[in-house]
């Protein structure tokens, strides 16, 4: 990026922040918004790298720190959802692959944290724990979870990653009438069922292993 592209990002980055706390409007989904803009149209322009990625976050850094000071708003409270928001941008752009994002991501948080070094000891402590969560998020994956029963009442998703607790994750019945649910889940293999109506269901569509009652259960693996 080019000392002016940089200056800019800076500046952009700071009046969103400014017009956002003036407005009202909640600051994580516009510093995404925002940050998934710049990201494709440097992929469209100039293309991107793990370089450009760091320079960009880092700029963007600066700019939301500095448009915090000026509102005289909770400056930690505001930087950790625009942090949040710039790795769910890298996360939403459809042209990064799995390991493409999981290196962009790395490269946008070197360069919060080179920015944060430089933003006084007070805010850089208030923000580690957000950036280690960042670190672990990069690791789990969302999963939409799918069930085919528009005459049930109700249905819950019970597996592995819930403890097998059969009413903790209710799906939600939509308009073509599935039921879904979507979970964040870190990487692993996991197996679990559906409960409708408090009848067991394995997934169709996915590998069944058998369970300790002689019946099957479904299989899930998520990450690489």
């Amino acid at each position: 990026m080019s000392q002016n592209r940089e200056k800019w990002v800076k500046e952009i980055f700071r009046q969103t922040v400014i017009k956002a706390v003036e407005k009202g409007e909640e600051i994580q989904d516009k510093i995404q918004k925002l940050t998934e803009e710049i990201i494709n149209s440097e992929i469209k322009n100039l293309g991107l790298n793990r370089e450009k990625m760091k320079i960009l976050a880092q700029n963007a850094m600066e700019g939301i720190i500095e448009g915090t000071k000026e509102t005289r708003e909770k400056a930690e409270e505001f930087n950790q959802k625009a942090v949040d928001g710039i790795i769910a941008a890298v996360r939403n752009i459809p042209e990064l692959n799995k390991t493409k994002t999981r290196e962009y991501i790395k490269h946008a948080v070197f360069g919060i944290k080179a920015t944060l070094n430089n933003a006084g000891d007070k805010m850089m402590d208030s923000l580690y724990s957000a950036l280690e969560n960042i670190f672990e998020l990069k690791q789990k994956a969302r999963v939409t979870f799918k069930c085919m029963a528009p005459n049930a009442s109700q249905v819950y998703l019970v597996g592995s990653f819930n403890d097998w607790n059969p009413t903790v994750t209710p799906l939600k019945k939509t308009l073509k009438g599935h039921w879904s649910v979507t979970l964040t889940i870190p990487q692993g293999s996991y197996e679990y069922r559906y409960l409708v109506d408090n009848q067991w269901f394995t997934d169709p569509n996915t590998p069944h292993i058998f369970n300790q009652f002689g019946t099957e259960n479904s299989v899930l693996v998520v990450g690489e």
